[in-house]
């Protein structure tokens, strides 16, 4: 199963975003969105930066650390 997430890369803190489902992107975490975004220690930087990719459950952490196609997400 592929999933999206958001990382923190000060903190290295992540959330799972959503979950795809055959074709389809399924929200996931949203409850906990809000919360996420707004415990960010550096939320108020002007270079803050969150890290956003599309992983299956086996290689998100190895993907996100050697893969260059990663954007970026600003907050």
């Amino acid at each position: 199963m592929n999933r999206k997430y958001l990382v923190d890369t000060t903190t290295r803190e992540y959330l799972c975003v959503a979950l795809q489902k055959g074709q389809e992107w399924e929200p996931n975490n949203q409850d906990s969105l809000e919360s996420f975004m707004g415990s960010r220690a550096n939320k108020n930087r002007a270079d803050f930066e969150l890290v956003s990719g599309e992983y299956n459950d086996n290689s998100f952490f190895e993907k996100w650390i050697r893969n260059g196609t990663n954007f970026l997400f600003r907050y």
